[in-house]
């Protein structure tokens, strides 16, 4: 059954879900304030991001956990980034959002994976959920991607990037000495997927942390885990997938759009066929959906996970959508 899944800029893991409250009193319940970019970014800075920078509104919202620096979303049409007010870069948060928003509306897809039939009995496949593997890793790489294809014009143009987030997010995680695993496993979780995690976490460093934390980070990789040397390697092998732009979106016609989300699918298949699932992976093409979901996804791309069998069953299917900003 397919399920919601977040964008996530950060560690891949998922704060732990909230008690359920019984529904507020319409009447008394309070909307945040919604508040125009206008507040953030002069006149020429709108211009650039054109139609949309008009429509969204920024929610500075306290309640957002530390690990997360920001989410968008659509609430009754209206295109929000939700900003968390603890944020180092509160601009780069903004138009982060604003670029998964614009992302959405220019037709990038949401991600429908399936596993058809058995993972090979030497796979790592076989040691964690389906479902974790794509609510998690897969999530993550399909942001580094999506990212690469807007972190080069915000940095030209804004003057900022993810490096702020980014550097606080993996320093933490090196002062408590270990690396989530999106979800996978536990920390004691098979080795093979604690090698995949550390892996996505250098790609994650190489392509949007500083300089100077790319070189701690590959210091701490190398003295904390056996094989440093090659988890490191198999994370640059990640990064040589993907296929970073500086591209202005607007700027480009119908058809380049479309020929962009082709090489965006592309990356994506390089990157999981490059962690070794034993599987023959096939992404499909940008497809239309009968109905946006949650009022602002209206692609999908069907990613499938085949065994080397004839005619395999499907076995565990599992959508991606949403979007989200953690850091």
């Amino acid at each position: 059954m397919p399920f919601c899944l977040p964008k996530c800029l950060g560690g891949g893991h998922q704060p732990p879900p909230k008690k359920r409250q019984e529904p507020k009193d319409k009447k008394t319940e309070k909307s945040p304030r919604q508040r125009s970019l206008t507040e953030f970014f002069e006149d020429p800075e709108l211009a650039i991001l054109g139609p949309l920078a008009n429509r969204v509104k920024v929610v500075i919202d306290s309640s957002l956990p530390a690990t997360l620096h920001g989410t968008s979303r659509v609430t009754d049409g209206v295109p929000l980034a939700i900003v968390n007010p603890k944020a180092p870069d509160r601009r780069y948060v903004i138009l982060h959002e604003l670029m998964h928003h614009q992302l959405d509306e220019l037709g990038c897809p949401s991600l429908c994976c399936t596993l058809q039939g058995k993972a090979p009995p030497d796979s790592w496949l076989r040691h964690t959920q389906f479902q974790a593997l794509v609510r998690g890793l897969l999530v993550q790489l399909w942001e580094l991607i999506q990212h690469s294809r807007f972190n080069k014009m915000l940095l030209r143009v804004f003057k900022c990037g993810p490096e702020s987030a980014r550097d606080g997010e993996y320093r933490s995680y090196m002062n408590k000495g270990y690396l989530p695993a999106y979800g996978m496993c536990r920390r004691d979780g098979h080795p093979s997927l604690r090698r995949l995690a550390v892996a996505a976490h250098v790609a994650t460093v190489e392509l949007e942390g500083s300089e100077e934390l790319q070189g701690d980070f590959r210091r701490f990789v190398n003295m904390t885990y056996q094989n440093g040397h090659e988890l490191y390697a198999m994370g640059e092998k990640l990064v040589g997938c993907i296929g970073g732009k500086d591209i202005e979106l607007l700027r480009l016609s119908r058809k380049e759009i479309d020929a962009e989300m082709a090489a965006m699918l592309s990356d994506l298949q390089n990157v999981i066929e490059n962690l070794d699932s034993g599987m023959r992976i096939k992404v499909g093409p940008v497809q239309p959906l009968k109905e946006k979901f949650n009022g602002r996804c209206s692609t999908v791309s069907h990613v499938d996970f085949c065994d080397m069998a004839a005619d395999p069953i499907v076995t565990v299917t599992a959508g991606g959508f949403g979007g989200r900003f953690g850091g």
